[in-house]
């Protein structure tokens, strides 16, 4: 089951290490070491406790600890830039004590000898960049299916780079480079060197996550501070959004190199591509991060005085050290699509868990098999991404079984968890069909089995439950849409009624429904947030009109007119007065990405598919740059599913944290919508012309869907602000 909490052990181990990097890795000592690259003193302290040869097996010499925990470790050297070659000695230690090393060598390591790792196969004659080389003692490196470490008598010279890095450029296979020690041979030998690369790059992303969120602390604290026209410039929007995009790409960052750690410890086919995707991600996150971070300082973030600069440089050089990256979106769809054989770490026990369950997976087969089983021709006939693939006997169907709203209690038999209903939520996708009257008609009925009274909650929840009725919300209004709690729509009491008068804008679902969620003005004497109650409201009565509004997404949405509508008390939900109260609960379960995510998949396997039929004798995925667009997306599609998950276990765990859901949905729906524009546009003609390729226009109405999407539940620009707010400090960006 999903657990993304670390273990006691592990807390303790980031706890240390953050500690000691804070201490011993100032701004000061950092610059103080870019002559060399390479602070001597923070070297010796890491290595008397042992941490650098953590990833090696404890019979070998080694720690025995895990891969998250080397990442843990990677995060908190990079949250410091600290000037010591942290990812590549530990790669290369473990290396070398796994493998048939000399005893001497050995010795050397427990010594406090520096060794790294060169990236690349040796070749004849030709040079290449290796990281740390500037410093080591020993470089490991592979000959063809030989992997030998190399000792120098002296470090190679430092290569002048912009961060002040010990890396050097050394033409390996020359035979004055150093004294060389073949420490395996044979396929097993190559493949646990590259291995080792493959190690390297995730704790490279762990440690580009690590100095890029250091970096938006930096800025945010001095976007409090810097007052400019009267106000903390954070308050801006032009300096909260961005560094909310970089916030949210950050933390999708950091979850994607333990995601990917997982992968490996669990043997998924996905590992090597998941992998590939973590390097290339964090290092485009940590590149804008850094930038957006420097210019909120404005001019001072130019200044070698200011801190904000070093994480910048860091940055740049660690994103690229592998690379060209768009050479590396080649990798990620060669691992992808290709079935590129890919050497992998052995990860160890590393106490987290992205999945969902057996118990969780087992009820989406159970889920899946009912719907194909009841697949009938009609019911295949009125199946649509919109509202208008309601079908009342279906929906019966699905009451009388259980599936309607899974996770609530019906009947005495308790509800099903959060994973089992998030595991299941894919098919609806992947059918294409619309889950909208379902998913709102539950929302509807959880406010009401919470907030309403006894007579109205015995009318209107067996009818829900049976699946003889739906619902809708009536929140946005033609004036108030995000601000929802400046909501205009009167109702004044007259006796035991409620006379209503109004409008609300977007009421999808009205047009089917038997009940709306209705916010309404009852006091117009204090502030916006005040004075407003929530009811529950029979849609079937007189002063009721209902318009239809179609959008550009092939959906039809309503504007739903009020007049002198009568509404009985017992409908209200909640206090007079407290409709705010009652409303926040409400944002409480729209509010979060984890819903929109699969239609994001769903769009991918389209694109994937499509791309891979020929047209005119060639497959589109032969394309390289269509590779790069759908590379892209697929790392997208990835970055979205672990901020989704990340909010679906924190909402398990009862864990609070009011940015996991706006990150999860800001990230999820803008991705979604970028990626189907660029697929659209790189198939185009083809993509303009509807009916010609069935995954094609599934890629193209999902990334109109996803426009919509942007805006549902708040628009990004609302989700940013939350996010600079509660992640970042920052100050409020909404008014």
């Amino acid at each position: 089951m999903m657990k993304l909490a670390l273990s006691e052990d592990q807390t303790i181990l980031q706890d240390t290490l953050a500690r000691l990097f804070r201490e011993e890795s100032t701004p000061g000592r950092v610059r103080a070491a870019e002559s060399t690259g390479f602070d001597p003193a923070l070297w010796a302290q890491l290595v008397e406790m042992g941490l650098i040869p953590m990833r090696a097996p404890e019979d070998r010499g080694g720690g025995g600890l895990s891969l998250l925990d080397a990442l843990l470790a990677a995060t908190e050297s990079g949250r410091h830039v600290a000037a010591v070659p942290v990812a590549e000695a530990i790669t290369a230690s473990a290396l070398l004590l796994r493998l048939d090393t000399p005893e001497p060598l050995r010795q050397r390591l427990a010594q406090g000898a520096v060794a790294t790792l060169a990236l690349a196969p040796v070749v004849e004659g030709q040079v290449q960049v290796v990281p740390a080389a500037a410093v080591a003692d020993i470089i490991v490196m592979r000959e063809g299916e030989r992997v030998v470490a190399l000792t120098r008598p002296t470090p190679a010279a430092k290569a002048p780079n912009s961060a002040d890095s010990a890396l050097a450029i050394l033409d390996l296979s020359a035979a004055g480079a150093g004294e060389r020690f073949v420490i395996g041979q044979g396929p097993a030998a190559a493949d646990a060197h590259a291995a080792a690369v493959e190690e390297w790059k995730l704790l490279t992303a762990a440690s580009l996550a690590g100095l890029a969120q250091r970096a938006l602390e930096l800025a945010a604290a001095y976007s409090v501070e810097r007052v400019q026209f009267n106000k903390s410039i954070g308050a801006f929007q032009g300096i909260a959004h961005p560094l909310a995009d970089s916030a949210t790409e950050v933390d999708g960052a950091n979850l994607l190199a333990w995601q990917a750690a997982w992968a490996i410890a669990e043997g998924r086919p996905d590992a090597g591509a998941a992998v590939a995707m973590a390097y290339w991600w964090a290092g485009q996150a940590a590149e804008r991060a850094t930038q957006r971070a420097l210019r909120t300082f404005g001019g001072y973030g130019l200044s070698l005085e200011y801190d904000v600069q070093l994480y910048f440089r860091r940055a740049k050089l660690s994103a690229l050290l592998a690379g060209d990256p768009a050479q590396l979106l080649d990798q990620v769809a060669a691992r992808l699509w290709d079935d590129a054989p890919v050497p992998l770490p052995d990860a160890g026990d590393i106490g987290i868990d992205f999945g969902f369950g057996a118990k969780a997976e087992a009820y989406a087969a159970e889920l899946r098999a009912f719907v194909e089983a009841n697949m009938t021709p009609d019911v295949v006939k009125k199946k649509h991404h919109s509202t208008s693939g309601h079908h009342a006997g279906f929906h019966k169907k699905l009451a009388e079984a259980g599936h309607l709203f899974p996770d609530m209690a019906v009947g005495g038999q308790p509800g099903r968890d959060r994973y089992e209903v998030m595991a299941a939520a894919p098919l609806w996708e992947d059918l294409n069909w619309t889950r909208t009257p379902i998913a709102v008609t539950e929302f509807v009925a959880k406010m009401t089995e919470m907030w309403s009274t006894p007579e109205a909650k015995a009318e209107i929840m067996p009818r829900f439950i049976s699946g003889d009725a739906l619902g809708c919300l009536g929140f946005s209004e033609p004036a108030s849409g995000s601000d929802v709690f400046a909501a205009k729509l009167g109702a004044v009491r007259d006796g035991d009624d409620w006379v209503v008068n109004g409008q609300k804008m977007f009421t999808t679902n009205a047009h089917n429904a038997d009940y709306i969620l209705l916010l309404a003005r009852t006091d117009n004497s204090g502030k916006k947030h005040q004075g407003l109650t929530m009811f529950v409201c029979p849609l079937n009565v007189p002063g009721v009109d209902i318009h239809p509004v179609y959008t550009l997404q092939d959906e039809r949405t309503n504007i739903v007119y009020f007049g002198d509508v009568r509404v009985p008390d017992r409908y209200r939900l909640g206090e007079i007065g407290d409709g705010a109260r009652v409303m926040a609960s409400a944002l409480g379960i729209e509010h979060g990405g984890a819903g929109y995510h699969a239609a994001q998949t769903a769009m991918m396997k389209h694109a994937v598919a499509w791309a891979r039929k020929p047209r005119n004798g060639v497959a589109p995925l032969a394309d390289p740059a269509l590779r790069r667009i759908l590379a892209r997306a697929a790392v997208n599609d990835a970055v979205a599913e672990v901020l989704c998950r990340r909010q679906i276990w924190a909402e398990a765990q009862g864990v609070h944290n009011p940015a996991y859901g706006p990150m999860a949905k800001l990230f999820t729906t803008e991705t979604m919508y970028a990626d189907g524009q660029a697929i659209v546009a790189a198939a185009a003609p083809w993509s303009l012309v509807r009916g010609l390729d069935h995954d094609l226009d599934m890629v193209e109405v999902t990334m109109r869907r996803a426009l919509g999407m942007t805006v549902y539940g708040g628009t990004s620009e609302i989700h940013r602000s939350l996010i600079a707010e509660k992640t970042l400090g920052m100050p409020n960006s909404r008014s």
